[in-house]
């Protein structure tokens, strides 16, 4: 693995909604990048510093590198960029973000043209990030619904009031952001361009600890998500569930459908096949589930031997991103002892992923 210095510059940004960031970056060869691991297999694609704790994680589709965040609470809302071998190339800091946040980055998501829209639980914000330039901007804010107990509207669906928590994005073509909210039980829509997002879906079913999670579009277009706990009055209570959600003519949502139920989900990635990559972030099970439509969870990773075999162990993977033949799922590892727990690790699948959007709003 390539060594590389890591220098601090300063950019400053003149817009109203631009603001000044601290963000490193450097450049080198080619790295050498390797292949994807076998089906079940299993390694540590790259170890993270200091301040840990991982959520979010994108592949940039042009040059292989891999963005993610740090989620770790009361810390510096920290971005990082690693190139395709998994050596560290850039470490970005979320200008305005509260060091006495009680969480950092969540979702990650990038645009055609490489930027960086990352979320920050500290201002219920989505921050756009420009590598060429390391300007920041807000891109997008998550308003704090009233409970709808309390006869408001627009409200979230809990008697419980809570603040928005904007978890994960995912782009359309036409370069519309849709972002679940892990409190509110809402999934939020932002019209390309960015601004204040809109409420786009909710639902009473929703409703509980960990709501509205990972997404992705399948084939169909259709909106996949996974809720992290449901507390619905079925079998199925304190498990997680996977639902496709339709998008109509108008962009309004259409049918919904149940398609599985799963441990507690975190983030997800769709293969070519079709079949749907549940990142387990339960500290017990330490999985990656894999669902098929149609007939529920038909399997688990990695396999026994390589989970044995690995350096730094799979603990709370949060989220998933396709690279090759593999996923790279962030080793959350929220009560994490040793500090190497803090890494991504890559796990063979077999197939390639489905394509994500790449619009440039």
């Amino acid at each position: 693995m390539s060594t590389f210095s890591l220098t601090r510059v300063m950019v400053t940004v003149v817009a109203v909604a631009a603001m000044t960031v601290f963000g490193s970056a450097t450049g080198s060869a080619d790295p050498a990048v390797p292949p994807s691991p076998a089906p079940g297999g299993a390694r540590t694609f790259s170890e993270l510093p200091l301040p840990g704790q991982p959520e979010g994680i994108a592949v940039d589709p042009s040059d292989g590198s891999v963005w993610t965040g740090s989620n770790r609470p009361r810390s510096t809302g920290t971005v990082w960029h690693h190139d395709g071998s998994g050596a560290l190339i850039g470490t970005y800091d979320l200008v305005g973000h509260s060091p006495d946040a009680e969480h950092g980055v969540n979702g990650i998501a990038l645009d055609g043209a490489g930027r960086v829209y990352a979320l920050d639980w500290s201002g219920a914000r989505a921050v756009r990030l420009d590598p060429a330039s390391g300007a920041q901007s807000v891109y997008a804010t998550f308003p704090d619904l009233p409970s709808c107990g309390r006869g408001i509207v627009p409200c979230e669906p809990s008697p419980v009031d809570r603040p928005a928590w904007p978890n994960y994005p995912v782009f359309d073509a036409a370069g519309n952001l849709y972002v679940s909210d892990l409190n509110q039980a809402t999934i939020w829509k932002v019209p390309a361009g960015g601004g204040e997002a809109r409420i786009w879906y909710q639902s009473p079913d929703f409703v509980s600890l960990y709501s509205v999670n990972g997404m992705q579009f399948d084939a169909q277009g259709r909106l996949v998500f996974v809720v992290t706990i449901s507390l619905t009055a079925d079998p199925s209570i304190f498990r997680g569930k996977l639902f496709r959600l339709g998008v109509d003519g108008n962009g309004g949502p259409g049918t919904r459908e149940e398609i599985a139920t799963t441990s507690q989900g975190d983030g997800i990635a769709i293969g070519e096949s079709g079949r749907v990559y549940v990142a387990v972030a339960n500290p017990i099970i330490n999985d990656v589930e894999i669902v098929e439509p149609g007939r529920g969870v038909v399997g688990a990773l990695p396999s026994p031997e390589a989970r044995a075999a690995l350096a730094v162990p799979l603990v709370t993977p949060a989220s998933l991103a396709f690279r090759g033949t593999s996923v790279l799922a962030t080793n959350h590892s929220q009560y994490a002892i040793d500090p190497r727990e803090w890494s991504i690790q890559e796990l063979g699948v077999g197939e390639r992923g489905l394509p994500l959007l790449y619009p440039t709003p």
